[in-house]
């Protein structure tokens, strides 16, 4: 009768004309949506909420407040490390249960068949019960049970193993033997995780003991700029750093439990400035280099960082010793280099024992620039001009790897320092390459002068033969 139109009694067809249509009368105007899509829950000032964390995780008795209605100081721990950490709903918070907490394997510590190795360590050492604690014990992850909300149901987080140990400090000394309470969300009788004597601990407790508590300690006014600080408040910093470490907006709407990703670009907005950063490291006038700190060389105060270069044509991987490494103009050279690492030291930092990985910002040089943009004939000619610039010179014995590398002048300076002048600083450079000096009883029967043997594997440097 709307859309087509009907004949009654042989009256000319008509349509009935609706006055009232709902979707259209009671939908929301335009300039309201708008104005929503404006709003932004207030972010709290990052030193802020760095103090807020440090004041939670060092919470004691004489930070709270007092008064007979005072709970103990361990579930104002437990509830304000999860509040710092989790990103939850103060609501949520007061509605966890008390089997919140699940704990799961790594997933890098099962085997095929999905069973834990810690189970097949067990089976293995049946025999050797002495060494059964220290050969199976497993890390585990944590996950919290968060409640149903107003857009999902009832999902996990993940949550740092400092934050069970509080939530655990609690369940030891909370009450015994507690009725379960009704939960209105749920509509059953459940456990609450932080209920006290019978009572469940209200939802504007965060806001009006927990953060007040937090204040106090950790030295901030409750009041700023952009109003009172809040619980809700805490969940958008929280969200918003997450973004701001890459994770994506679909897994914080996830991590948040919004059912979309539109909600949540209101809370974990990006920064302008952490934007233009992003792009310009993605511009291709500069790029990413990985390189690794040597453990050991940092141990003896010897310049330690190792940059990666790529892998040779056999597969082996390449390191330079260089330090200042983007300022090199031979980085696709470096065979050639005395600071170039091949072989086996190379195998043992890139097996990476006793190394810790590292990166960093370089900008192109003009043949890397030719090579991405396609310009073989450019980068023949930039390799040509390349031949007229001296490769950069060792700075310090402790950053030489390749011997064969070394130029005449580098050779000669370091032939200088195994004379009589040189003998007080060598061993402070040369005992670092590699650690000790050569004792080697075949050592005697090469000729004491300055330099290198004749096989140029050792140096005579201050009287000494130094194994390179």
């Amino acid at each position: 009768m709307i859309k087509r139109p009907h004949a009654v009694g042989g009256a000319p067809p008509r349509r009935i004309k609706l006055d009232f249509s709902p979707t259209e009368i009671l939908t929301t105007p335009q300039h309201i949506k708008r104005l929503l899509d404006t709003a932004e829950p207030r972010d709290i000032d990052l030193r802020t909420w760095a103090r807020l964390a440090m004041a939670a995780a060092t919470l004691s008795a004489s930070d709270l407040p007092q008064g007979p209605s005072t709970y103990p100081l361990s579930l104002y721990r437990a509830i304000a490390l999860i509040w710092v950490t989790s990103a939850r709903r103060p609501n949520e918070i007061v509605r966890l249960r008390f089997d919140c907490v699940r704990a799961d394997i790594e997933p890098g510590f099962l085997g095929e068949s999905e069973i834990a190795l810690e189970y097949l360590n067990i089976l293995a050492f049946e025999s050797k019960p002495e060494q059964r604690e220290e050969e199976t014990k497993a890390p585990l992850s944590h996950y919290l049970h968060i409640p149903s909300g107003k857009n999902r149901g009832a999902f996990y987080i993940w949550i740092p193993d400092y934050v069970v140990t509080a939530i655990d400090a609690w369940k030891r000394e909370r009450p015994q033997n507690q009725d379960k309470l009704y939960d209105p969300k749920d509509r059953e009788f459940v456990d609450f995780l932080f209920c006290y004597k019978n009572v469940r601990v209200a939802r504007e407790f965060i806001n009006l003991s927990l953060i007040p508590a937090l204040c106090a300690k950790a030295g901030v006014e409750m009041e700023h700029a952009k109003g009172r600080i809040t619980g809700h408040r805490g969940r958008s910093t929280r969200l918003t750093l997450l973004r701001s470490r890459g994770v994506s907006l679909d897994d914080l709407a996830e991590y948040a439990g919004h059912a979309n990703t539109q909600t949540i670009r209101r809370y974990a907005r990006q920064n302008p400035l952490q934007l233009h950063r992003i792009i310009r490291d993605a511009d291709d006038v500069s790029r990413v280099i990985e390189g690794v700190v040597d453990l050991e060389a940092a141990e003896q105060g010897i310049a330690a960082l190792r940059w990666f270069i790529g892998y040779d044509a056999d597969g082996e991987p390449m390191y330079c010793a260089n330090q200042a490494y983007f300022t090199c103009p031979h980085r696709l050279d470096c065979v050639h280099c005395g600071m170039f690492i091949g072989g086996e030291k190379a195998r043992l930092l890139h097996e990476g024992e006793a190394t810790l990985p590292v990166t960093s910002k370089a900008p192109m040089t003009p043949i890397e620039k030719c090579v991405v943009n396609g310009d073989p004939t450019g980068a023949e000619t930039c390799r040509a001009a390349l031949q007229q610039v001296p490769a950069p010179e060792t700075p310090d014995l402790a950053l030489i790897f390749n011997p064969e590398g070394l130029s005449n002048a580098e050779l000669e300076k370091l032939a200088r320092m195994g004379t009589h002048e040189g003998i007080g600083q060598a061993p402070a450079g040369a005992s670092r390459t590699s650690g000790t000096p050569c004792r080697s009883s075949a050592i005697q029967d090469w000729p004491q002068r300055p330099g290198w043997c004749a096989e140029k594997t050792h140096q005579f440097v201050g009287g000494t033969y130094w194994r390179l």
